[in-house]
C-alpha cells in the first residue's frame, strides 16, 4: 500500500499509526486521538461510531485486565482491529465479577467473563490505558525504518516473531512473519513493565484475546 511503504510526506491524513505525540513531561502519549491513560473508552466509541465488545479475562496466571475490541474500524486509510485495555482499579473488578453473566474459555487459555449491561455503560467511562493495533497491512523491517525509524532495541524471539522497542513513544512493534503484525502503544512512563512482559515471554498476542 503506497501510503504505508511510500516516501514518507504530509499527507494530510490523521490517525497514522506512527503519528505518536508524547506528552512535555514524557509520562504519556497521544495517538489516534486517544490520549493514553486519560480518554474514556465512550469517546474511542464516538469517534469510531463502533460500540466495542468489553470482557474481563482472567489470565492462566491468575492476572486480569479488562479489554475493549473494536473489529475492522478504518483510521487514516488503513484497516486494522483495535484492542484497547481500560484503566480499572480492583473495586470495579470485583464488581464486574458480581455481576458477569457469562465465563467462557479462550483459546490463549484465558477466560472471558462478559459484562453485564450495567458494568458495560460503567466501562466506557473509564480511561484506555493501553492500545493494541493489528493492521491489515503487512510491514517489514524497511517500512518500518522508514515510518517509525530505528528502534532502541530488537529483541527476536521464536517462531519469526521479532519485537522493536521505541520506549520514548512507549511503542512496541511486533513483526511477525507467520502471523499477523502489531503495534502496542502505552504511556511511556509505564513502558519498563511492558517490555517486562515480553521479556517475561508474554507476547503482544496475550493481548488479543
Amino acid at each position: 500500500m503506497y501510503w504505508l511503504g511510500g516516501t514518507p510526506r504530509d499527507t494530510g491524513y490523521q490517525d497514522l499509526p506512527w503519528q505518536v505525540e508524547v506528552s512535555p513531561d514524557g509520562r504519556t502519549a497521544r495517538v489516534f486521538e486517544i490520549t493514553l491513560g486519560e480518554t474514556p473508552l465512550n469517546e474511542v466509541r464516538q469517534k469510531l461510531r463502533l460500540l466495542p465488545s468489553i470482557g474481563l479475562f482472567t489470565l492462566p496466571d491468575g492476572s486480569r485486565t479488562l479489554e475493549a475490541y473494536f473489529s475492522s474500524v478504518k483510521l487514516g486509510p488503513f484497516e486494522a482491529n483495535l484492542v484497547t485495555l481500560l484503566d480499572a482499579d480492583e473495586a470495579f473488578v470485583e464488581r464486574i465479577v458480581a455481576e458477569g453473566i457469562s465465563n467462557r474459555p479462550m483459546p490463549s487459555g484465558a477466560r472471558r467473563l462478559e459484562l453485564s449491561e450495567a458494568m458495560t455503560e460503567a466501562a466506557l467511562a473509564l480511561p484506555v490505558r493501553e492500545i493494541t493495533y493489528v493492521p491489515r497491512a503487512r510491514y517489514d523491517a524497511e517500512v518500518v525504518l522508514r515510518r517509525f525509524g530505528e528502534p532502541a532495541q530488537r529483541l527476536p524471539v521464536m517462531d519469526g516473531r521479532q519485537y522493536w522497542l521505541y520506549p520514548d513513544k512507549g511503542l512496541v512493534l511486533m513483526l511477525n512473519d507467520r502471523g499477523r503484525d502489531m503495534l502496542h502503544y502505552s504511556p511511556p512512563a509505564d513502558f519498563a513493565s511492558v517490555r517486562d512482559r515480553i521479556l517475561r515471554g508474554e507476547g503482544l498476542e496475550s493481548l488479543v484475546q
